[in-house]
């Protein structure tokens, strides 16, 4: 064999070994999986775990809507009462955690929610079917019955629901009253504001013939003026809401929170306290002067 067949030789070795090394090499290696372009993105439940990490629960009221949260003097000091407050100290007590009230106008409370700014919503929000597409509900608290509030010297001009749409009827923007009515009635003339308190005082000087609203406030609002009462002969009927009645809301997919509100709910419901707390704030909402 010459020298120059012993250097072909020599690189051909070299050149299979090459070969040989890569080919072991890619057998080796694991190729990276990649996830598939529609997989869910895996996410535990955590909404409970971080309220109580943080030692408080976060609540979203609009304090002007007695008996349910409104403000009033106990003892000389602004206090935020009501029995929305009573069942939201109790869920913080059974959770083990303190209680902070964030006060907003009842239109802003649901994105504010969705933004993670507070926890949860207890403010007499009723959990509509509309309302359950964005946010879950806890089981529900209180039932109840959307009636028209009006005074004595107009009581008389409503005979059934169809006189509504003759008149000025005042609604809370953005309140399960708002979204029924005016869906009842596309034609009519309303007035449409944030607060409870100033829709009242629109009623006593006759910018507005009426509010409709639930019934407890309308009881509310009696004991604390002789001139408003309720239209019985107008009847109206909330069914196209699909609404169970008053609950808790709080965000998508926490599943650990609700188990938790609902615990609570139930243990009211159950022992008759929620209707306790129901009457006394009805009674002190209509004995006590309100802070506006």
């Amino acid at each position: 064999m010459n020298a120059k067949q012993n250097r072909w030789q020599v690189i051909l070795a070299l050149v299979l070994a090459l070969v040989m090394a890569l080919t072991l090499a890619g057998c080796s290696s694991t190729p990276e999986k990649k996830p598939a372009a529609n997989a869910p993105a895996a996410s535990a439940d955590d909404s409970l775990t971080k309220i109580k990490a943080k030692g408080r629960l976060v609540v979203g009221v609009n304090a002007e809507f007695a008996p349910f949260e409104f403000h009033a003097m106990v003892n000389g000091k602004d206090t935020i009462v009501g029995f929305d407050m009573d069942l939201a100290r109790d869920i913080a007590k059974d959770m083990g955690v303190q209680l902070e009230l964030k006060e907003l106008a009842f239109d802003a409370l649901l994105t504010t929610l969705q933004s993670g700014q507070i926890d949860v919503i207890i403010s007499g929000m009723s959990a509509t079917a509309e309302r359950r597409k964005s946010v879950d509900f806890s089981e529900v608290y209180y039932r109840g019955e959307q009636v028209l509030l009006t005074t004595k010297d107009n009581v008389g001009k409503f005979n059934s629901f169809s006189d509504l749409k003759n008149y000025k009827i005042g609604l809370q923007l953005s309140s399960l009253q708002d979204k029924l009515i005016t869906t009842l009635i596309p034609d009519g003339k309303f007035t449409k504001i944030e607060s409870m308190n100033t829709l009242f005082l629109s009623l006593k000087s006759k910018q507005i013939d009426g509010i409709v609203t639930t019934k407890v406030v309308c009881q509310m609002a009696m004991a604390a003026n002789p001139e408003f009462v309720i239209a019985e002969k107008v009847k109206i009927d909330d069914s196209s809401l699909n609404s169970p009645g008053v609950a808790v809301a709080m965000r998508k997919n926490s599943a650990a929170l609700k188990a938790q509100m609902d615990s609570t709910i139930k243990r009211l419901n159950t022992s008759g306290q929620m209707q306790k707390y129901v009457d006394e704030a009805s009674k002190l909402a209509g004995t006590l002067p309100s802070k506006k």
